[in-house]
């Protein structure tokens, strides 16, 4: 027979070396040490039995539930692996609300309970249940009608404004549980309930943009890619015809796959997401679409990144002068995240000058509501400036970043100004740096 372990590599074409450098990869990242190569690889899948640091690692990469390591023995919890479920969900509306509502059911598992109720067996967080009954007549349909009319639609759609909205000010930490909770009411309204064709299409929109939600705020907190969610969101999107709502999603994953090694992937993604909505979105979601691509290349070093770039900035000065119909979900693309994208890409391909002058230049920019992203900037801008020797100047940035995270529950926020603090060790001689590095450390027990 097989070992679960080979499946999972061949689901995901993986030959031993490539399985063994992502599990190193990863195990650096995380700070546990995995010193295994193929030959590693092959042991396990002879029958050995790797340590439970190792084991968790494994799961992560394969994006299982951590749970599974301690509550079934190896190799068995490899049968959880999402890529190898015997289920194969089409891609019409009942494939895509049953992938949605196994992927709410696994999420929900692994959310803290103490302060949830339950309503007519939907999960509902105090912020979820206070938002419900804030509209009697919706509340009504949402909790007892057999059909739903618009009003439970529109209120459906406006919890899903909010939180897209919160997610700028705060990140994913209280954002993971409330679209966990958010998405399984959808879940459950769409399995449950009548509804017409149009409010169908709606209320599939909503649950695509609140898995994506979801599966953004696992990568911000965890650093894990949840192709898993992505998935389910990307076939709910395609079960509301909305060709961009799609792109928006494969838009979203290809942030989290190339930031968590798989540059390739994240290519790959975004050209299909520009292929899909070329000809059928607005000037400023195509543009929000290159800049993604470009963020892929550039992790690849690409110089292919810049020309995507400037075409972005080009459709967004045309969105500019001339606004469209724009999904609401695309209001955070402007010249500031533009500016800042382009920055990033600058720092990616090891040009830390001209990335210090564009952070400066999209910080007078920017939005004072978007705090997590002001602060993955801050950082990245500490970053160039540290690479050009300006060591005051920037223990100086890195600390205002270090303001903020303070304010928000970002991992990813706060991530690089870990790798910035480990790089400063050789001239904690400074004394600017030694100050950082203990605030820093200080931080991080508090």
């Amino acid at each position: 027979m097989t070992h679960l372990l080979t499946r999972a590599r061949a689901a995901r074409d993986w030959n031993p070396p490539e399985f063994a450098r992502r599990l190193c990869d990863l195990g650096a990242r995380r700070g546990v040490p995995v010193g295994t190569g193929k030959d590693g690889v092959y042991r396990w899948e002879a029958g050995r039995c790797p340590d439970k640091a190792t084991q968790r690692l494994i799961a992560e990469l394969l994006d299982i539930p951590l749970e599974a390591v301690d509550q079934y023995l190896w190799p068995l919890w490899l049968a959880l692996d999402p890529l190898q479920q015997p289920t194969r969900y089409p891609w019409d509306a009942p494939g895509a609300i049953q992938a949605l509502d196994d992927v709410s059911e696994r999420e929900m598992m692994t959310i803290k309970r103490r302060d949830f109720t339950f309503l007519t067996g939907a999960t509902l967080t105090e912020s979820l249940w206070s938002w419900l009954t804030a509209d009697p007549a919706a509340a009504g349909q949402i909790t007892q009608a057999r059909r739903l009319g618009e009003r439970a639609v529109v209120r459906v759609e406006d919890r899903v404004r909010e939180l897209r909205h919160a997610d700028d000010l705060d990140g994913g930490g209280q954002l993971l549980t409330d679209t966990a909770s958010s998405l399984q009411l959808v879940v459950n309204l769409l399995k449950d309930r009548s509804y017409t064709n149009a409010h169908g299409a709606r209320l599939h929109a909503a649950a695509a943009d609140l898995a994506r939600m979801h599966a953004w705020a696992v990568f911000d907190i965890h650093d894990q890619c949840a192709d898993g969610i992505f998935h389910a969101a990307l076939r709910s999107a395609h079960a509301s015809s909305d060709a961009s709502l799609g792109s928006h999603v494969l838009a979203f994953w290809s942030i989290a796959a190339h930031n968590t090694g798989r540059a390739d992937d994240a290519e790959a993604m975004t050209n299909a997401a520009l292929s899909a909505a070329r000809g059928r979105t607005t000037p400023r979601v195509e543009a929000m679409l290159l800049s993604r691509r470009a963020r892929a290349r550039a992790h690849l070093a690409n110089s292919a990144a810049f020309t995507d770039l400037g075409k972005a900035a080009d459709l967004l000065a045309a969105a500019d002068e001339a606004p469209g119909e724009d999904p609401e979900w695309v209001y955070w693309f402007d010249r500031s995240e533009l500016l800042g994208t382009c920055a990033s890409t600058y720092l990616d391909l090891d040009q830390p000058a001209r990335a210090e002058e564009t952070f400066i230049e999209a910080a007078a920019l920017f939005p004072a509501d978007r705090v997590r992203t002001q602060t993955l900037f801050l950082s990245r801008r500490a970053d160039a400036q540290w690479r050009q020797g300006e060591f005051d100047g920037a223990c100086a940035t890195a600390n205002l970043a270090l303001d903020l995270t303070e304010e928000i529950s970002s991992h990813r926020a706060a991530g690089p100004l870990y790798d910035l603090a480990t790089r400063m060790r050789p001239q904690e001689a400074i004394p600017a740096v030694r100050d950082f590095r203990e605030r820093l450390a200080a931080t991080l027990t508090a």
